[in-house]
């Protein structure tokens, strides 16, 4: 029979263990679901970039005069390229940073509170066992106590036997 007050209790414990797996899939999902939309709304933000700064060169391309102005537009595409993916590769390293250690700190919580109450859990069940041998002393203490009472009380009679007064 289950004690849903016993902290020690097996069935107690296999469910505090299912809440804890419980959350970290939900931690997991909410993970995935983030990243996922990150990746979603950063990926169309510079895609909108790049097709305008390419719009932008075809513009200044139809209107550029000659060899100088053709590899100056050129230049500056290839500068702005350059410029936008090295931004884009800081801007998602820097995401990724800051997720992994959402991600660790949440993780090092979840272990810490796993490792206390598994603690609180031990040192509960340690006292318990500790009482019921405190009071198995005390029974054997009675018994011997009531079994050295009774002997005191076997007393010979005149024919050599034994008997109980």
């Amino acid at each position: 029979m289950s004690n849903p007050h016993n902290p020690s209790d097996p069935d107690q414990t296999v469910s505090q263990l299912g809440q804890s797996l419980a959350q970290s899939a939900e931690s997991g999902r909410a993970l995935v679901e983030g990243m996922s939309v990150f990746a979603k709304d950063e990926s169309l933000r510079f895609v909108n970039l790049r097709l305008e700064r390419n719009g932008a060169a075809l513009d200044k391309l139809q209107n550029c005069h000659g060899i100088p102005g053709l590899i100056g537009v050129q230049q500056e595409w290839l500068r702005d390229f350059l410029q936008d993916y090295s931004s884009q590769s800081m801007r998602l390293m820097g995401t990724l940073r800051g997720l992994t250690k959402n991600v660790i700190e949440s993780a090092a919580e979840n272990a810490a509170d796993s490792i206390d109450r598994m603690q609180h859990q031990t040192s509960d069940a340690m006292h318990q066992a500790e009482d019921a041998i405190h009071h198995a002393q005390d029974m054997g203490y009675q018994a011997v106590q009531q079994t050295g009472e009774q002997i005191g009380n076997i007393v010979p009679d005149p024919n050599n036997n034994y008997i109980q007064h």
